[in-house]
């Protein structure tokens, strides 16, 4: 996916928030991503989408629908939510902070 030395946007993203996990499952991650990234800016719905009965057109993907979409990509790996934050950033176009939760 990268262009010479200048990396796709979710390449670059991945490796900002942290999102990758072993070497066997990262480049599934991505290709994920990416494919993830063109059905909602084809407008396609997913099994979560909140209105079905909208036009297709672009669409502003959830932390929630993220998940849902990225579900059959499934690791034991910890990188969840850095892998939604890096496709959540993409898509925006805009930082998205990191979040971090402590087990108590």
């Amino acid at each position: 996916m990268a262009n010479g030395n200048h990396l796709h946007p979710i390449q670059a993203s991945f490796l900002k928030h942290d999102g990758f996990q072993c070497g066997f499952c990262t480049s599934g991650q991505i290709c994920s991503a990416v494919a993830l990234l063109t059905e909602a800016k084809n407008g396609e719905l997913s099994y979560v989408t909140e209105d079905i009965r909208r036009r297709p057109a672009a669409l502003l993907l959830s932390e929630y629908e993220i998940r849902e979409r990225m579900s059959g990509n499934i690791c034991r790996c910890g990188a969840y939510p850095n892998i939604v934050a890096a496709i959540r950033e993409v898509q925006s176009g805009t930082s998205v902070e990191q979040t971090w939760n402590f087990a108590g």
